[in-house]
Protein backbone atom coordinates (compact mmCIF):
# COMPACT_ATOMS: atom_id res chain seq x y z
CA UNK A 1 0.00 0.00 0.00
CA UNK A 2 0.78 3.31 -0.52
CA UNK A 3 2.03 5.25 2.26
CA UNK A 4 0.62 8.21 4.27
CA UNK A 5 1.56 11.27 2.62
CA UNK A 6 5.16 11.69 2.31
CA UNK A 7 6.00 14.80 4.34
CA UNK A 8 3.81 13.19 7.22
CA UNK A 9 5.76 10.33 7.40
CA UNK A 10 8.92 12.18 7.68
CA UNK A 11 7.90 14.00 10.50
CA UNK A 12 10.21 13.59 13.69
CA UNK A 13 12.56 14.60 16.84
CA UNK A 14 15.24 16.87 16.09
CA UNK A 15 18.69 14.88 15.70
CA UNK A 16 20.43 14.58 18.98
CA UNK A 17 23.87 16.89 18.73
CA UNK A 18 26.41 15.49 16.64
CA UNK A 19 30.22 15.91 17.10
CA UNK A 20 31.43 17.58 14.08
CA UNK A 21 34.88 15.52 13.04
CA UNK A 22 37.69 16.73 11.19
CA UNK A 23 37.44 16.36 7.45
CA UNK A 24 33.78 16.73 6.95
CA UNK A 25 33.18 20.10 7.28
CA UNK A 26 29.52 21.93 6.79
CA UNK A 27 31.22 23.93 3.63
CA UNK A 28 31.59 20.20 2.19
CA UNK A 29 27.67 18.72 2.70
CA UNK A 30 26.58 22.01 1.67
CA UNK A 31 28.39 21.60 -1.65
CA UNK A 32 27.55 17.50 -1.68
CA UNK A 33 23.96 18.86 -1.23
CA UNK A 34 23.99 21.47 -4.30
CA UNK A 35 25.57 19.19 -6.64
CA UNK A 36 23.05 16.73 -6.19
CA UNK A 37 20.18 19.36 -6.05
CA UNK A 38 21.60 20.99 -9.13
CA UNK A 39 21.61 17.96 -11.03
CA UNK A 40 17.84 16.91 -10.40
CA UNK A 41 17.06 20.44 -10.76
CA UNK A 42 18.65 20.90 -14.25
CA UNK A 43 18.97 17.68 -15.67
CA UNK A 44 15.81 15.28 -13.90
CA UNK A 45 13.09 18.01 -13.63
CA UNK A 46 10.16 18.00 -16.36
CA UNK A 47 8.74 21.71 -16.02
CA UNK A 48 9.61 21.32 -12.30
CA UNK A 49 8.06 18.16 -11.88
CA UNK A 50 9.17 14.40 -10.74
CA UNK A 51 8.22 10.98 -11.33
CA UNK A 52 10.00 8.47 -8.92
CA UNK A 53 13.10 6.60 -11.10
CA UNK A 54 14.69 7.19 -14.08
CA UNK A 55 17.32 4.88 -16.40
CA UNK A 56 20.80 6.68 -16.23
CA UNK A 57 20.65 7.51 -19.78
CA UNK A 58 17.27 8.96 -19.41
CA UNK A 59 15.88 6.10 -22.04
CA UNK A 60 13.07 4.78 -19.66
CA UNK A 61 10.74 6.38 -16.45
CA UNK A 62 8.72 5.28 -13.89
CA UNK A 63 6.43 6.69 -11.37
CA UNK A 64 4.61 4.04 -9.59
CA UNK A 65 4.09 2.50 -13.31
CA UNK A 66 5.99 3.25 -16.10
CA UNK A 67 5.50 6.65 -17.49
CA UNK A 68 6.16 8.46 -20.43
CA UNK A 69 9.24 11.17 -20.45
CA UNK A 70 5.96 13.70 -20.65
CA UNK A 71 4.80 13.28 -17.12
CA UNK A 72 5.41 13.41 -13.61
CA UNK A 73 4.10 12.29 -10.04
CA UNK A 74 2.55 13.80 -7.67
CA UNK A 75 1.95 11.05 -4.86
CA UNK A 76 5.23 10.89 -3.27
CA UNK A 77 6.53 12.67 -6.27
CA UNK A 78 6.65 16.37 -6.87
CA UNK A 79 4.92 17.61 -3.77
CA UNK A 80 7.68 15.96 -1.82
CA UNK A 81 10.73 16.71 -3.59
CA UNK A 82 9.15 20.30 -2.96
CA UNK A 83 9.20 19.58 0.82
CA UNK A 84 12.77 18.77 0.55
CA UNK A 85 13.64 21.48 -1.72
CA UNK A 86 12.36 24.29 0.83
CA UNK A 87 13.83 22.14 3.88
CA UNK A 88 17.42 22.74 2.47
CA UNK A 89 16.58 26.79 1.82
CA UNK A 90 15.63 26.54 5.01
CA UNK A 91 19.18 24.53 6.35
CA UNK A 92 21.37 26.81 3.90
CA UNK A 93 19.72 30.39 3.28
CA UNK A 94 20.56 29.47 -0.59
CA UNK A 95 18.07 30.68 -2.72
CA UNK A 96 18.75 27.99 -5.24
CA UNK A 97 16.98 25.64 -3.39
CA UNK A 98 13.58 28.16 -2.95
CA UNK A 99 13.94 28.64 -6.88
CA UNK A 100 13.39 24.72 -7.06
CA UNK A 101 10.65 25.05 -5.01
CA UNK A 102 8.79 27.20 -6.58
CA UNK A 103 9.20 25.44 -9.87
CA UNK A 104 7.80 22.34 -8.10
CA UNK A 105 5.20 24.95 -6.86
CA UNK A 106 4.33 25.89 -10.62
CA UNK A 107 4.01 22.58 -11.65
CA UNK A 108 1.63 21.67 -9.30
CA UNK A 109 -0.42 24.58 -9.90
CA UNK A 110 -0.45 23.91 -13.87
CA UNK A 111 -1.94 20.15 -12.72
CA UNK A 112 -4.44 20.77 -10.73
CA UNK A 113 -7.87 19.70 -12.21
CA UNK A 114 -10.98 22.02 -12.68
CA UNK A 115 -12.42 20.41 -9.89
CA UNK A 116 -9.31 21.60 -7.47
CA UNK A 117 -7.75 18.64 -6.56
CA UNK A 118 -5.39 16.54 -8.30
CA UNK A 119 -4.80 13.21 -9.88
CA UNK A 120 -1.76 10.73 -8.79
CA UNK A 121 0.35 12.32 -11.89
CA UNK A 122 -0.15 14.37 -14.85
CA UNK A 123 0.93 14.51 -18.90
CA UNK A 124 2.55 17.76 -19.55
CA UNK A 125 1.79 16.45 -23.44
CA UNK A 126 -2.27 17.13 -22.75
CA UNK A 127 -5.24 14.77 -21.31
CA UNK A 128 -4.96 13.14 -24.82
CA UNK A 129 -1.28 11.52 -23.79
CA UNK A 130 -2.38 10.70 -20.34
CA UNK A 131 -5.51 8.83 -21.51
CA UNK A 132 -3.23 6.90 -24.19
CA UNK A 133 -1.00 6.07 -21.13
CA UNK A 134 -3.42 4.50 -18.92
CA UNK A 135 -4.48 2.55 -22.43
CA UNK A 136 -1.23 1.12 -23.53
CA UNK A 137 0.46 0.95 -19.72
CA UNK A 138 -1.96 0.91 -16.67
CA UNK A 139 -4.53 -1.22 -18.18
CA UNK A 140 -2.43 -3.74 -19.28
CA UNK A 141 -1.00 -4.08 -15.51
CA UNK A 142 -3.06 -6.05 -13.04
CA UNK A 143 -1.67 -6.60 -10.51
CA UNK A 144 -0.41 -4.22 -7.23
CA UNK A 145 -1.06 -0.44 -8.56
CA UNK A 146 -4.62 -1.44 -9.64
CA UNK A 147 -6.23 2.59 -8.87
CA UNK A 148 -3.79 2.94 -12.20
CA UNK A 149 -6.16 0.48 -13.94
CA UNK A 150 -9.02 2.68 -15.07
CA UNK A 151 -9.08 6.70 -16.43
CA UNK A 152 -11.38 8.14 -14.25
CA UNK A 153 -10.51 11.73 -15.40
CA UNK A 154 -11.11 13.15 -11.89
CA UNK A 155 -9.11 14.10 -8.66
CA UNK A 156 -7.89 11.61 -6.16
CA UNK A 157 -7.76 11.77 -1.85
CA UNK A 158 -5.51 8.57 -1.68
CA UNK A 159 -2.21 10.12 -1.83
CA UNK A 160 -2.67 12.76 -3.95
CA UNK A 161 -4.60 16.01 -3.68
CA UNK A 162 -3.54 16.60 -0.08
CA UNK A 163 0.25 16.31 -0.60
CA UNK A 164 -0.44 18.78 -3.60
CA UNK A 165 -2.56 21.15 -1.73
CA UNK A 166 -0.28 20.91 1.82
CA UNK A 167 2.69 21.47 0.11
CA UNK A 168 1.02 24.80 -1.65
CA UNK A 169 0.02 26.21 1.61
CA UNK A 170 3.52 25.94 2.72
CA UNK A 171 4.70 27.64 -0.41
CA UNK A 172 2.51 30.49 0.41
CA UNK A 173 2.87 30.69 4.17
CA UNK A 174 6.89 30.78 3.09
CA UNK A 175 6.52 34.48 1.79
CA UNK A 176 2.82 34.73 1.47
CA UNK A 177 3.33 35.22 -2.37
CA UNK A 178 0.04 35.68 -3.64
CA UNK A 179 0.21 33.32 -6.86
CA UNK A 180 -0.55 30.47 -4.81
CA UNK A 181 -3.43 31.56 -3.35
CA UNK A 182 -6.24 30.86 -5.95
CA UNK A 183 -4.98 27.27 -6.12
CA UNK A 184 -5.16 26.84 -2.45
CA UNK A 185 -8.45 28.60 -2.39
CA UNK A 186 -9.60 26.22 -5.24
CA UNK A 187 -8.42 23.37 -2.92
CA UNK A 188 -10.29 24.07 -0.22
CA UNK A 189 -13.38 24.43 -2.21
CA UNK A 190 -12.75 21.07 -3.52
CA UNK A 191 -12.59 19.44 -0.02
CA UNK A 192 -15.89 21.17 1.20
CA UNK A 193 -18.14 20.25 -1.63
CA UNK A 194 -16.59 16.50 -1.98
CA UNK A 195 -17.07 15.74 1.71
CA UNK A 196 -19.90 13.55 2.44
CA UNK A 197 -22.97 14.36 4.38
CA UNK A 198 -21.91 12.28 7.69
CA UNK A 199 -18.28 13.97 7.07
CA UNK A 200 -16.09 11.61 5.36
CA UNK A 201 -14.83 11.44 1.78
CA UNK A 202 -14.67 9.18 -1.06
CA UNK A 203 -11.38 8.36 -2.35
CA UNK A 204 -11.98 9.79 -5.85
CA UNK A 205 -14.05 12.94 -6.77
CA UNK A 206 -16.39 14.16 -8.59
CA UNK A 207 -17.94 10.63 -8.34
CA UNK A 208 -18.31 8.41 -11.12
CA UNK A 209 -19.17 5.25 -10.52
CA UNK A 210 -17.84 3.63 -13.76
CA UNK A 211 -15.16 0.93 -12.60
CA UNK A 212 -17.70 -1.76 -11.61
CA UNK A 213 -15.04 -4.75 -11.36
CA UNK A 214 -16.06 -8.68 -11.76
CA UNK A 215 -19.83 -7.44 -10.56
CA UNK A 216 -18.33 -5.02 -7.55
CA UNK A 217 -19.30 -1.70 -7.55
CA UNK A 218 -16.82 1.16 -8.13
CA UNK A 219 -15.00 1.40 -4.38
CA UNK A 220 -13.44 4.78 -4.88
CA UNK A 221 -16.90 5.87 -3.85
CA UNK A 222 -16.52 4.81 0.09
CA UNK A 223 -15.89 6.72 2.49
CA UNK A 224 -11.63 6.27 2.63
CA UNK A 225 -9.99 5.93 5.62
CA UNK A 226 -7.10 4.11 4.04
CA UNK A 227 -3.79 5.92 3.36
CA UNK A 228 -4.39 8.50 5.99
CA UNK A 229 -7.21 9.80 3.80
CA UNK A 230 -9.65 11.33 6.36
CA UNK A 231 -6.98 12.45 8.89
CA UNK A 232 -4.76 14.14 6.08
CA UNK A 233 -7.97 16.30 5.13
CA UNK A 234 -8.84 16.89 8.50
CA UNK A 235 -5.10 18.05 8.72
CA UNK A 236 -4.94 19.92 5.86
CA UNK A 237 -8.31 21.93 6.64
CA UNK A 238 -7.28 22.03 10.39
CA UNK A 239 -3.92 24.19 8.95
CA UNK A 240 -6.19 26.16 6.86
CA UNK A 241 -8.02 27.56 9.93
CA UNK A 242 -4.68 27.86 11.75
CA UNK A 243 -2.62 29.92 8.95
CA UNK A 244 -5.23 31.31 6.71
CA UNK A 245 -7.83 31.71 9.47
CA UNK A 246 -10.65 30.27 7.38
CA UNK A 247 -13.35 29.94 8.97
CA UNK A 248 -15.60 28.25 6.98
CA UNK A 249 -13.50 25.00 7.28
CA UNK A 250 -14.60 24.73 10.88
CA UNK A 251 -18.16 23.50 10.50
CA UNK A 252 -16.31 20.08 8.04
CA UNK A 253 -13.61 19.54 10.54
CA UNK A 254 -16.25 18.90 13.24
CA UNK A 255 -18.46 17.05 10.82
CA UNK A 256 -14.99 15.00 9.94
CA UNK A 257 -14.14 14.03 13.52
CA UNK A 258 -17.81 12.91 14.10
CA UNK A 259 -17.77 11.13 11.33
CA UNK A 260 -15.06 8.47 12.85
CA UNK A 261 -17.17 7.82 15.66
CA UNK A 262 -20.19 6.87 13.33
CA UNK A 263 -18.18 4.54 11.45
CA UNK A 264 -17.13 2.47 14.56
CA UNK A 265 -18.42 -0.83 14.32
CA UNK A 266 -20.23 -2.42 17.21
CA UNK A 267 -18.84 -5.05 19.66
CA UNK A 268 -16.96 -7.56 19.59
CA UNK A 269 -15.58 -5.90 16.24
CA UNK A 270 -15.24 -2.31 17.28
CA UNK A 271 -13.03 -1.13 14.70
CA UNK A 272 -12.86 0.76 11.73
CA UNK A 273 -12.29 -0.76 7.55
CA UNK A 274 -10.02 1.03 4.98
CA UNK A 275 -13.12 1.66 3.29
CA UNK A 276 -17.03 2.08 4.76
CA UNK A 277 -19.51 1.62 2.24
CA UNK A 278 -22.74 4.03 1.52
CA UNK A 279 -25.15 1.97 3.35
CA UNK A 280 -27.62 2.31 6.60
CA UNK A 281 -24.84 1.29 8.73
CA UNK A 282 -21.76 2.53 6.52
CA UNK A 283 -20.50 -1.24 7.02
CA UNK A 284 -16.81 -2.18 5.79
CA UNK A 285 -16.29 -2.20 1.79
CA UNK A 286 -13.88 -3.73 -0.77
CA UNK A 287 -11.03 -1.47 -2.35
CA UNK A 288 -8.42 -3.21 -5.04
CA UNK A 289 -8.41 -7.37 -5.93
CA UNK A 290 -6.40 -7.91 -2.91
CA UNK A 291 -8.23 -5.66 -0.08
CA UNK A 292 -11.26 -7.01 0.70
CA UNK A 293 -14.82 -6.03 3.05
CA UNK A 294 -13.33 -6.58 6.23
CA UNK A 295 -12.19 -4.88 9.60
CA UNK A 296 -8.72 -3.25 9.26
CA UNK A 297 -6.06 -3.29 12.14
CA UNK A 298 -4.09 -0.05 10.85
CA UNK A 299 -7.00 1.70 10.08
CA UNK A 300 -8.43 0.65 14.03
CA UNK A 301 -5.11 2.44 15.49
CA UNK A 302 -5.03 4.90 13.29
CA UNK A 303 -8.70 6.02 14.48
CA UNK A 304 -7.96 5.55 18.33
CA UNK A 305 -4.93 7.90 17.93
CA UNK A 306 -7.33 10.11 15.96
CA UNK A 307 -9.96 10.43 18.79
CA UNK A 308 -7.52 11.09 21.46
CA UNK A 309 -6.68 13.92 19.32
CA UNK A 310 -10.31 15.03 19.18
CA UNK A 311 -10.55 14.83 22.67
CA UNK A 312 -7.32 17.05 23.42
CA UNK A 313 -8.95 19.77 20.76
CA UNK A 314 -12.33 19.55 21.81
CA UNK A 315 -12.24 18.37 25.81
CA UNK A 316 -15.46 16.44 24.51
CA UNK A 317 -15.63 12.88 26.33
CA UNK A 318 -17.88 11.30 23.16
CA UNK A 319 -14.37 11.09 21.36
CA UNK A 320 -13.55 9.06 24.71
CA UNK A 321 -15.93 7.08 25.23
CA UNK A 322 -15.74 3.87 23.07
CA UNK A 323 -11.59 3.83 22.62
CA UNK A 324 -11.52 1.00 25.13
CA UNK A 325 -14.00 -1.26 23.01
CA UNK A 326 -11.13 -0.24 20.34
CA UNK A 327 -8.70 -1.21 22.66
CA UNK A 328 -10.58 -4.45 23.03
CA UNK A 329 -11.05 -5.48 19.23
CA UNK A 330 -7.35 -5.23 18.73
CA UNK A 331 -6.40 -7.58 21.39
CA UNK A 332 -9.23 -9.80 19.88
CA UNK A 333 -7.62 -10.25 16.92
CA UNK A 334 -3.60 -10.28 18.20
CA UNK A 335 -1.73 -13.26 16.84
CA UNK A 336 -0.40 -15.94 19.03
CA UNK A 337 3.49 -15.92 19.26
CA UNK A 338 3.27 -19.09 17.27
CA UNK A 339 1.85 -17.58 14.76
CA UNK A 340 3.79 -14.51 15.01
CA UNK A 341 7.17 -16.62 14.70
CA UNK A 342 5.27 -18.23 11.57
CA UNK A 343 5.00 -14.43 9.77
CA UNK A 344 9.15 -14.40 11.16
CA UNK A 345 8.30 -10.80 12.99
CA UNK A 346 10.37 -9.61 15.48
CA UNK A 347 8.28 -6.94 17.93
CA UNK A 348 9.57 -4.56 20.28
CA UNK A 349 8.02 -3.86 24.13
CA UNK A 350 4.69 -3.01 23.27
CA UNK A 351 3.77 -4.43 20.24
CA UNK A 352 0.94 -6.93 18.97
CA UNK A 353 0.97 -8.59 15.83
CA UNK A 354 -2.46 -8.39 13.84
CA UNK A 355 -3.91 -9.62 10.51
CA UNK A 356 -4.40 -7.00 8.30
CA UNK A 357 -8.10 -7.76 7.78
CA UNK A 358 -10.17 -10.22 9.48
CA UNK A 359 -13.93 -11.06 7.83
CA UNK A 360 -16.96 -9.06 9.17
CA UNK A 361 -18.86 -11.30 11.25
CA UNK A 362 -16.82 -14.08 12.41
CA UNK A 363 -13.44 -11.96 12.78
CA UNK A 364 -11.44 -14.95 11.20
CA UNK A 365 -7.94 -12.99 9.41
CA UNK A 366 -8.43 -13.01 5.56
CA UNK A 367 -5.13 -13.99 4.28
CA UNK A 368 -4.05 -12.54 0.32
CA UNK A 369 -3.12 -14.46 -2.64
CA UNK A 370 -2.52 -14.20 -6.14
CA UNK A 371 -2.21 -16.72 -9.47
CA UNK A 372 -3.34 -17.70 -12.80
CA UNK A 373 -3.88 -14.43 -12.90
CA UNK A 374 -6.18 -13.10 -10.19
CA UNK A 375 -6.19 -12.67 -6.28
CA UNK A 376 -7.98 -14.68 -3.72
CA UNK A 377 -8.82 -13.90 -0.25
CA UNK A 378 -9.33 -17.20 2.38
CA UNK A 379 -8.14 -18.61 6.08
CA UNK A 380 -4.70 -20.16 4.46
CA UNK A 381 -1.61 -17.97 6.13
CA UNK A 382 0.40 -20.28 3.72
CA UNK A 383 1.53 -18.61 -0.11
CA UNK A 384 0.18 -15.41 0.70
CA UNK A 385 1.28 -12.18 -1.50
CA UNK A 386 4.43 -10.34 -0.66
CA UNK A 387 3.90 -7.11 -2.46
CA UNK A 388 0.80 -6.70 0.16
CA UNK A 389 1.05 -7.62 3.78
CA UNK A 390 -1.71 -9.82 5.21
CA UNK A 391 -0.65 -8.91 8.94
CA UNK A 392 0.33 -6.25 10.70
CA UNK A 393 2.52 -4.78 13.63
CA UNK A 394 0.79 -2.45 16.01
CA UNK A 395 2.17 -0.17 18.40
CA UNK A 396 -0.34 -1.20 20.96
CA UNK A 397 1.27 -0.60 24.30
CA UNK A 398 2.50 3.45 23.78
CA UNK A 399 -1.10 3.80 22.38
CA UNK A 400 -3.14 2.22 25.31
CA UNK A 401 0.11 4.10 28.01
CA UNK A 402 -1.26 7.64 25.66
CA UNK A 403 -5.07 6.43 26.61
CA UNK A 404 -4.65 5.88 30.08
CA UNK A 405 -2.37 9.23 30.57
CA UNK A 406 -4.86 11.32 28.49
CA UNK A 407 -7.85 10.54 31.61
CA UNK A 408 -5.22 11.30 34.39
CA UNK A 409 -5.46 14.48 32.78
CA UNK A 410 -8.20 17.37 33.46
CA UNK A 411 -9.76 18.60 30.43
CA UNK A 412 -7.94 22.15 31.21
CA UNK A 413 -4.41 20.27 30.65
CA UNK A 414 -5.65 18.09 28.20
CA UNK A 415 -7.07 20.49 25.69
CA UNK A 416 -3.76 23.05 26.35
CA UNK A 417 -2.68 23.03 23.22
CA UNK A 418 -5.90 22.89 21.64
CA UNK A 419 -5.99 24.54 18.03
CA UNK A 420 -9.94 26.01 18.61
CA UNK A 421 -9.26 26.79 22.63
CA UNK A 422 -7.54 29.29 24.19
CA UNK A 423 -4.46 30.81 23.06
CA UNK A 424 -3.42 28.53 20.83
CA UNK A 425 -6.09 29.05 18.49
CA UNK A 426 -4.29 31.84 17.03
CA UNK A 427 -2.48 32.17 13.87
CA UNK A 428 0.75 29.84 13.74
CA UNK A 429 3.71 29.24 10.85
CA UNK A 430 4.68 26.15 9.56
CA UNK A 431 7.52 24.30 11.25
CA UNK A 432 11.22 24.69 9.60
CA UNK A 433 11.58 21.00 8.11
CA UNK A 434 9.25 18.48 6.82
CA UNK A 435 12.24 15.99 5.96
CA UNK A 436 13.57 15.46 9.38
CA UNK A 437 15.14 11.59 9.95
CA UNK A 438 13.95 9.05 13.06
CA UNK A 439 15.87 11.72 15.24
CA UNK A 440 18.85 9.23 15.81
CA UNK A 441 22.16 10.68 15.83
CA UNK A 442 24.05 11.16 12.35
CA UNK A 443 27.26 9.93 12.23
CA UNK A 444 30.68 10.79 10.81
CA UNK A 445 30.89 7.76 8.55
CA UNK A 446 27.57 7.93 7.27
CA UNK A 447 27.67 11.14 6.26
CA UNK A 448 30.89 10.83 4.77
CA UNK A 449 29.79 7.51 2.63
CA UNK A 450 27.31 10.13 1.28
CA UNK A 451 29.95 12.75 0.22
CA UNK A 452 32.14 9.90 -1.05
CA UNK A 453 29.55 8.59 -3.11
CA UNK A 454 28.55 11.58 -4.83
CA UNK A 455 32.36 12.65 -6.05
CA UNK A 456 31.89 9.39 -8.23
CA UNK A 457 28.63 10.55 -9.91
CA UNK A 458 26.24 13.51 -10.13
CA UNK A 459 23.54 11.38 -8.03
CA UNK A 460 23.35 8.90 -5.59
CA UNK A 461 22.07 5.89 -7.46
CA UNK A 462 18.71 3.52 -6.27
CA UNK A 463 17.22 0.93 -7.50
CA UNK A 464 13.51 0.38 -9.16
CA UNK A 465 10.79 -1.20 -6.71
CA UNK A 466 9.33 -4.33 -7.57
CA UNK A 467 6.04 -3.12 -8.97
CA UNK A 468 7.98 -1.68 -11.57
CA UNK A 469 9.47 -5.52 -12.55
CA UNK A 470 6.11 -6.31 -13.42
CA UNK A 471 4.18 -3.69 -15.11
CA UNK A 472 4.53 -4.88 -19.02
CA UNK A 473 5.92 -1.21 -19.86
CA UNK A 474 6.60 0.24 -22.90
CA UNK A 475 9.74 -1.79 -24.32
CA UNK A 476 10.76 -5.59 -23.30
CA UNK A 477 14.49 -4.38 -23.24
CA UNK A 478 15.89 -5.59 -19.56
CA UNK A 479 15.43 -2.84 -16.99
CA UNK A 480 18.26 -0.95 -15.32
CA UNK A 481 20.23 -2.31 -12.53
CA UNK A 482 20.61 0.98 -11.01
CA UNK A 483 18.31 3.72 -11.44
CA UNK A 484 18.48 8.11 -10.95
CA UNK A 485 15.81 7.86 -7.68
CA UNK A 486 14.07 10.67 -6.48
CA UNK A 487 13.38 8.53 -3.41
CA UNK A 488 17.29 8.04 -2.74
CA UNK A 489 18.03 11.85 -3.24
CA UNK A 490 15.36 12.76 -1.03
CA UNK A 491 16.34 10.30 1.61
CA UNK A 492 20.21 11.34 1.14
CA UNK A 493 19.64 15.00 1.65
CA UNK A 494 16.78 14.60 4.71
CA UNK A 495 20.37 13.09 6.39
CA UNK A 496 22.78 15.93 4.93
CA UNK A 497 19.83 18.75 6.14
CA UNK A 498 19.91 16.69 9.57
CA UNK A 499 23.91 17.09 9.41
CA UNK A 500 23.60 20.57 8.99
CA UNK A 501 20.82 21.66 11.58
CA UNK A 502 21.56 19.57 14.30
CA UNK A 503 24.43 22.01 15.42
Amino acid sequence: MKKILFAICLLAALPLQAAKPKGLTDEVVRATMKKATKFMVEKVSNNGGYLWNYAPDFSRVWGELECKPSMMWIERGTPAMGNVFLDAYHATGDEYYLRAAEEAAAALVWSQLPCGGWNYMADFAGEASLKDWYKTVASGYQYCAQEHLHYSGNATFDDGTIDAAGFLLRMYAEHWDPRYRPAIDKAIDFMIESQYPVGGWPQRWPLRYDFVKEGKPDYSSFITINDGVHTGNIGFLLDCWQILGEERVLEPIQRAMSCVLVLQGGKPQAGWAMQHQLDLTYSPGHARDFEPRGYASTATAEMIGNLMMFYRWTGDTKYLARIPDAFEFLKSIEYSPEMVAFFKQNLREGQILCPTFVEVGTGKPLYLHRGNGKYWVDYDPNNIITHYRSYRTINYGPLKEQYEALLKMSVEEATADSPFLGDKAKQRRYPLYYSRGSGVQEDREAIQKLVDALAAKDYWPGGLPGVSHENPGFSDAPLPTECISTWTYMQNMTHLINWLTAR
